[in-house]
């Protein structure tokens, strides 16, 4: 588990692993921020809370565990979002080791770790990994109105449908959006196509298709 904000592990925070509503597992993650369990396949909830430093915090992410496999996950925890901001949270697996979150905003400013803020201060990286599994995130402070682009890149060698990438993404709706490389978007040429998201003149938030991008907007 590691902090979305600066990627540092987390120690001594409360982790439930659920089912039916129900805590089957409890334990307190070590300094090293890893945890692990062995359950039977199926359908679980990990919840977190207790966190140094993000009092207040209760994350749930749904987690699916298959029969004979072992998966590695990482848990990325941040602080609640306000109102008309957005997140995107990056996690992937061990390879490839480096992949990179990018971020088209409507004003022309591209955001990823060769400029990890808009000049306008409207939206930010917050930490560039190169050792596997993330997270990196991107944070939009200001919305403007118009189109947001998000894209992941495989920055070093792996295949990037292997990668077992995620995105969580904030600010949409009172639930987080989650999108999976499998499944979502569209992989083409080391890129990961992930998400649009259209801001009105009114500020409503909106998510789009990213392979129903017009020509016009790229």
């Amino acid at each position: 588990m590691r902090k979305a904000s600066d990627a540092s592990f987390v120690e001594g925070a409360t982790v439930d692993i659920m089912a039916d509503k129900e805590v089957i597992r409890s334990f307190v993650t070590p300094a090293s921020g890893k945890f692990h369990f062995r359950l039977a396949g199926g359908e679980y909830v990990v919840r977190i809370h207790n966190v140094a430093g993000l009092e207040g915090l209760d994350y749930t992410e749904p987690v699916e565990i298959f029969n004979s496999r072992t998966t590695h996950r990482t848990f990325a925890v941040a602080r609640p979002l306000g109102p008309g901001h957005l997140r995107m949270v990056l996690t992937w697996g061990e390879t490839p080791t480096d992949l990179d979150s990018h971020l088209l905003t409507p004003t022309g400013c591209h955001v990823f770790y060769g400029q990890k803020q808009c000049p306008d201060g409207s939206a930010s990286l917050d930490a560039d990994v190169t050792d596997g599994f993330g997270p990196e995130t991107i944070n939009v402070h200001t919305l403007r109105p118009g189109l947001y682009k998000y894209k992941v890149h495989a920055f070093s060698s792996g295949a990037l449908e292997e990668s077992d990438a995620e995105v969580t993404l904030y600010g949409v709706g009172n639930e987080a959006e989650q999108f999976h490389v499998s499944r979502d978007g569209k992989v083409a040429d080391g890129w990961w196509h992930v998400v649009n998201i259209r801001v009105s003149d009114a500020g409503k938030v909106t998510l789009e298709d990213a392979e129903d991008t017009p020509p016009t907007e790229g």
